[in-house]
């Protein structure tokens, strides 16, 4: 887990959906852009001249957002619409004098929400499509003078029929699922949310406060599974210990996607490139579901749970509360006895569904479910549950460790080195473990692989510098290469990169023997950087892209890592994510495990991020709504905050929208880094870092060891078993 409480971004800190409780499918936009800056505006709002309503009670108002609209199908979109701005009508008039509902009353109104629709089949569009807006006429209706409901039976939502709970996830059970059905399922993702709450006049008993909490969020699949399977297979008796590694198919695989990757970087950065290919180069690596991953996710927050997961009995309670979310329906089956006695035996059906987090969060899951045993019900078992490791925290975890390989703050004179690099570009903020201040590390780390891929192909294509032209070899057309028809100019591009990826200057290919030390310890450790570095570049690509399965290959080449390195809680982590897709997950189970893994929070092509970075989002937007309650931080206040989010959000962008606010975009824009770039290839190319000169070593660095090869598959085929727990 990253020691750093800070939130590094992605992708771009605010996104247009990430609360949303509201399905626009799409159309509202920037709604998150200046969330942090407006909490404070919006309580301020609700207490303005017309409105009556209190500053807590305003609070309060937000408390109960209704959360039938999490999944709501893309055609209710019209009237699903204008509920935020309903609600905000509500607030403001449910205190008006027209109103016999007292604030406390007032509040009961929308606390009864159904929660039935939140899977509802598309066979129940009709039924649901006019429900937010009757939610609303109901809420300002009610405390009317044709109202005959008294304050305390004012809670007149509650008789909405229960029987549709989970409507599409149950309908998954059911393995007569209509083939016109389109059922995509959730899953949840949470993290821990620390934040030390100061008294401005510390006394005896009115000490600094240490909050630890639970935050979570549902998100809606993005990929249809109503036609897999959900039968979990049988466990099989014989595994084959060497499918969990890399094959050579995926070394081939890896190796072309590494090749369209440094295709993007010629183009971008050579002159030559620029001109003949930047038209036909491939800037996304298209898949099977690559139009759902482009899509907006749907992403309700479930709040904030006042307990500690680093606490394993309030782990449990905090997968018990999050239990309530899991489908499930209760069979009963009645027999008769020989004595006339009737029993009833209740047998429950789970739809089980992903839960994700850091690695720490993960195995306190598991721990927490372990405990759970030898509860009677399958509820009580938390069988509903399966605790799946997300992508951020890991990518963080595997930049730390080419970080200890690959940085020493002795090696400042050593050119080629990430420090001496460091020390040339001035980048100050560089730690000496990269997951201390990863946006800075990852920066760096990104300019630096690109400058050694430029390095390599001027090498390779024996060009003197980035605005020559490849040796006719390679590029026989010379300057008229654009002239090509573009199919032709396609495979020249490939054939290029291709020869470059497998030239001596990488080596990714796992089942290929590991060259080694050549003599040449500038050249082996330039090698092991350029190669790790690559795998590293392909891992942030696959998550943008949204792609589950590069994602899981490169799974199977950080296990090896992991294990070299000593990281021993990671290499379990990633033991079990294949253990679970090869073997242990059904059918629907595999398809969520790879495809739910991401968010796209602008709905564009190559905008995904992690769940759990996304998570890290709400964390800190969670925290700035806290910081905005002032004196009044009492635990009730911090929950009803926490579940506001949902709607304050929406409510804000309609306000902003409505009076023609100018908001500033979500996202963060790179600067430009040519200057730095060509600094760092001039003075590698000048040491000549991939020209083999041997008895040059760099002295921090006394043999360089590349950790994808320091195990032998022998010896990762015992480490697998020895960690396995049953028998292989």
């Amino acid at each position: 887990m990253i020691e750093d409480d800070s939130c590094p971004e992605a992708d771009g800190f605010v996104s247009d959906e990430e609360v949303i409780g509201i399905d626009d499918n799409g159309q509202q936009e920037n709604v998150l852009s200046h969330e942090t800056v407006n909490i404070t505006q919006y309580i301020t709002n609700f207490d303005s001249a017309n409105s009556e309503i209190g500053y807590d009670s305003a609070i309060r108002c937000t408390e109960a957002v209704p959360f039938e609209q999490l999944f709501s199908n893309s055609e209710q979109e019209d009237d699903l619409s204008s509920e935020a701005v309903d609600i905000a009508e509500h607030v403001v008039n449910v205190g008006s004098e027209n109103s016999e509902c007292g604030n406390d009353s007032a509040i009961r109104c929308t606390e009864a929400v159904p929660f039935e629709q939140l899977f509802s089949n598309s066979e129940q569009e009709d039924d649901l499509s006019s429900e937010a807006v009757n939610i609303a006429e109901h809420v300002v209706n009610v405390g009317s003078e044709n109202s005959e409901c008294g304050n305390d039976s004012i809670r007149c939502t509650e008789s909405v029929p229960f029987e549709q709970l989970f409507t599409e996830a149950v309908a998954l059970m059911d393995m007569n699922v209509s083939s016109n059905n389109k059922s995509l399922g959730f899953r949840l993702c949470g993290d821990n949310l620390d934040k030390t709450i100061q008294r401005r006049h510390a006394r005896l008993d009115r000490v600094n406060k240490e909050l630890h909490c639970f935050n979570s969020y549902a998100v809606r699949n993005r990929v249809d599974i109503s036609q897999l399977s959900d039968e979990v297979p049988h466990y099989p008796l014989h595994i084959d210990v060497y499918s969990i590694l890399p094959s050579p198919l995926d070394d081939n695989t890896l190796s072309s996607n590494i090749a369209t990757l440094v295709s993007r970087v010629l183009c971008k950065h050579m002159k030559f490139f620029n001109v003949s290919f930047d038209d036909v180069v491939q800037w996304h690596i298209h898949h099977k579901y690559y139009k759902e991953m482009s899509q907006k996710s749907q992403v309700v927050p479930l709040g904030i749970i006042l307990k500690n997961e680093n606490k394993i009995d309030e782990m449990t309670e905090i997968l018990t509360d999050l239990h309530q979310y899991v489908p499930c329906v209760t069979q009963e089956e009645s027999a008769s006895l020989s004595t006339g006695q009737v029993v009833t035996k209740k047998t429950e059906y789970m739809h089980r569904i992903l839960i994700g987090g850091d690695q720490l969060t993960v195995a306190r899951m598991r721990s927490a479910i372990n405990i759970k045993n030898n509860s009677w019900t399958a509820t009580g078992r938390l069988e509903g549950f399966i605790p799946v490791a997300e992508d951020w925290h890991t990518k963080a975890i595997y930049l730390d460790l080419i970080w200890r390989y690959f940085y020493a703050t002795s090696s400042s004179n050593q050119t080629g080195t990430l420090y001496h690099l460091k020390n040339l570009l001035n980048r100050t903020s560089i730690p000496k473990k990269a997951k201390k201040q990863y946006d800075a590390c990852h920066d760096f780390f990104v300019l630096v692989v690109e400058a050694y891929i430029l390095v390599a192909a001027m090498t390779e294509l024996k060009m003197d510098n980035l605005d020559g032209i490849p040796d006719k070899t390679f590029a026989p057309q010379g300057n008229d290469t654009w002239m090509m028809p573009d199919e032709d100019r396609k495979q020249l591009l490939h054939s290029i990169c291709n020869k470059l990826v497998n030239s001596p200057c990488f080596h990714l290919r796992y089942n290929k023997p590991f060259p080694g030390s050549n003599g040449d310890e500038v050249y082996t450790y330039s090698r092991d950087l350029l190669s790790l570095g690559c795998l590293y570049l392909e891992y942030v690509d696959s998550i943008k892209e949204g792609d589950g399965d590069r994602v899981l290959r490169c799974w199977r080449y950080l296990l090896p890592i992991f294990v070299a390195s000593g990281r021993k809680n990671y290499a379990i982590e990633s033991l079990e994510l294949l253990y679970q897709h090869d073997y242990l997950l059904s059918e629907r189970e595999k398809v969520e495990l790879l495809w739910s893994r991401f968010i796209n929070t602008h709905g564009k092509m190559g905008k995904n991020i992690p769940n759990d970075l996304h998570c890290e989002h709400l964390n800190r937007i969670c925290k700035d709504a806290i910081q905005a309650l002032k004196s009044n931080k009492g635990e009730r206040a911090i929950l009803r905050v926490s579940k506001a989010l949902g709607v304050i959000v929406p409510i804000l962008s309609n306000y902003d929208d409505d009076h023609n606010v100018k908001v500033e975009p979500g996202r963060h824009n790179i600067a430009e880094y040519g200057k730095d770039l060509r600094a760092v290839v001039g003075k590698l190319n000048d040491y000549g870092i991939f020209t083999p000169t041997k008895g040059r070593k760099h002295m921090s660095f006394q043999v360089p060891k590349n950790p994808l090869f320091s195990k032998t598959r022998d010896e990762m085929k015992d480490w697998i078993i020895n960690h396995t727990k049953v028998k292989l």
